[in-house]
């Protein structure tokens, strides 16, 4: 469904629960569509409320109204010319953006505030929402011709919970590029993951923040060690310093988290103060005596 979404230039709409991937799913039916040459400009549609909620979308004239600009202001739908205009969170959008974007996709054309001239914008219009479509209309959030313009093509995104095999590359991308670990994993640790009849009602979200929370609590400190070209310099070893909590003193390791974590960076502390006065050309290597 995505693929044909990307080969064809009409509106469409991502259904799914919140975290499950709407914004990277669109990102990739852009890249993949051909208005990739294009800008990708997400909207969140629970911010177009009050009086300034047109101009955002359109743009206004110069001195159009009070506390606007002395210059023209773009909006969203000019920003987006030649490329798609993501609206995030569609269930939130009040009644008057409504009426715009209705006006927009009938015609291609909008007015900015304090103008009298349409202008026309090549746009490829994507939406998502987290409520089911049909619920949606009966709770009339949005208006029914809206969201007929729209929902030209429907993508549902299932929960994870629904695809247990997606846990496994979620958590390694989430492991590797946003929380930077770069240890290995045990196959055992994968299994348990799969088997797990934790719901996961944050979906991606969630996995990201448990994994967070893990690494934060983990109990091994870790203190990297000056800059590369620092280490460089001096020849220092790019690994890390690690020291873990079970190293510790007995008497320190009883002592509070906050104490303990203090404990912990003055050890980190001597390690490298030591490591930095090392001289330049030092062969520890070879000959560990020599230092």
């Amino acid at each position: 469904m995505a693929r044909r979404a990307a080969e064809g230039d009409y509106p469409t709409v991502l259904v799914g629960e919140s975290g499950t991937g709407k914004e990277l799913l669109a990102y990739a039916i852009h890249n993949a569509s051909a208005w990739r040459d294009g800008p990708f400009v997400a909207v969140n549609c629970g911010t177009l409320c009050g009086d300034i909620a047109i101009a955002e979308l359109c743009g206004y004239e110069p001195g159009s109204f009070t506390g606007a600009d002395r210059r023209a202001r773009a909006g969203f739908l000019d920003a987006a010319r030649g490329g798609t205009l993501f609206l995030d969170e569609l269930q939130d959008m009040p009644t008057i953006p409504q009426s715009v974007m209705l006006r927009f996709l009938e015609t291609s054309r909008f007015v900015r505030v304090g103008g009298t001239n349409p202008v026309k914008s090549d746009v490829r219009v994507l939406a998502a929402c987290n409520i089911p479509l049909k619920d949606l209309v009966n709770s009339r959030r949005i208006r029914s011709d809206l969201l007929y313009r729209l929902n030209c093509l429907s993508i549902e995104i299932a929960p994870l919970r629904a695809r247990r095999l997606d846990l496994r590359p979620i958590t390694e991308k989430c492991l590797r590029q946003d929380l930077h670990y770069l240890g290995a994993v045990d196959d055992s640790v994968w299994q348990s993951l799969e088997q797990c009849p934790y719901p996961w009602h944050g979906n991606a979200r969630e996995v990201r923040n448990v994994l967070l929370k893990a690494m934060l609590i983990a109990r091994l400190i870790r203190c990297d060690f000056p800059s590369p070209q620092f280490r460089m310099a001096r020849g220092i070893s790019p690994r890390r310093a690690c020291i873990r909590v079970d190293d510790q003193p007995e008497d320190e390791r009883k002592q509070n988290p906050r104490d303990r974590h203090r404990a912990c960076s003055r050890v980190a502390s001597t390690r490298i103060s030591a490591a930095r006065r090392k001289p330049p050309n030092c062969d520890c290597r070879s000959n560990p005596a020599h230092c």
